[in-house]
């Protein structure tokens, strides 16, 4: 019975001893206590960044690459974690930066759809509205039948810069069929004014 005790009693200081070592020990391991508020390194060049960032005890990622057209070429528009908040020492603030040029992208196929969607799928594709022309038809008003760029046909699937300004014909059956000129839409106000 003597080592029974004995044996319970060796068994509850270890433990105690165990617990003290893990709250104290805890704390110096993670740190506790010790943090850095992370910087804004929006609108700033990478290098500059990852200067201001290594200063202070913090390591930087470029983890993507995006193209804003209205923000400066290689700069950086977005960043995790955001300023202001608390991190530990040698923490990875990952960074989105902004493409140097403009991108390319793929031309929809505009032609036999209808104004709307070809208003729709220009923007989706990060191209921009030009100039909307009418011709006559007798069916089909306000379907696309031809999609050009500089002036020049495009087919679907032709690689533009995204931003590209896209002129389009579209049938207008309301028109006079004799009419020679063709109309113009403003493509902001879809109003017609005849040339």
């Amino acid at each position: 019975m003597k080592n029974w005790l004995y044996n319970i009693g060796l068994g509850g200081v270890f433990v105690a001893i165990l617990i003290t070592l893990s709250y104290f020990g805890l704390d110096y391991y993670t740190r506790h206590g010790d943090a850095i508020i992370v910087p804004s390194v929006l609108k700033m060049k990478p290098f500059e960044a990852e200067e201001k960032l290594s200063a202070l005890g913090l390591r930087m990622k470029i983890n993507d690459t995006v193209y804003i057209d209205n923000m400066k070429p290689g700069v950086i528009v977005e960043q995790s974690p955001t300023a202001e908040e608390d991190v530990k020492t040698d923490r990875v603030i990952y960074v989105i930066v902004n493409a140097t040029s403009r991108p390319r992208v793929g031309m929809p196929k505009l032609t036999d759809c209808s104004l709307n969607l070809a208003k729709a799928l220009i923007k989706n594709a990060g191209l921009v509205l030009g100039t909307v022309s009418r011709e006559y038809a007798e069916y089909g008003n306000n379907l696309v039948t031809a999609q050009r760029v500089g002036g020049r046909s495009i087919e679907a699937g032709e690689k533009v810069l995204k931003g590209t300004v896209v002129d389009i014909t579209i049938i207008d059956s309301e028109m006079s069929p004799n009419n020679d000129s063709t109309s113009m839409i403003d493509p902001v106000q879809g109003e017609a004014e005849d040339e």
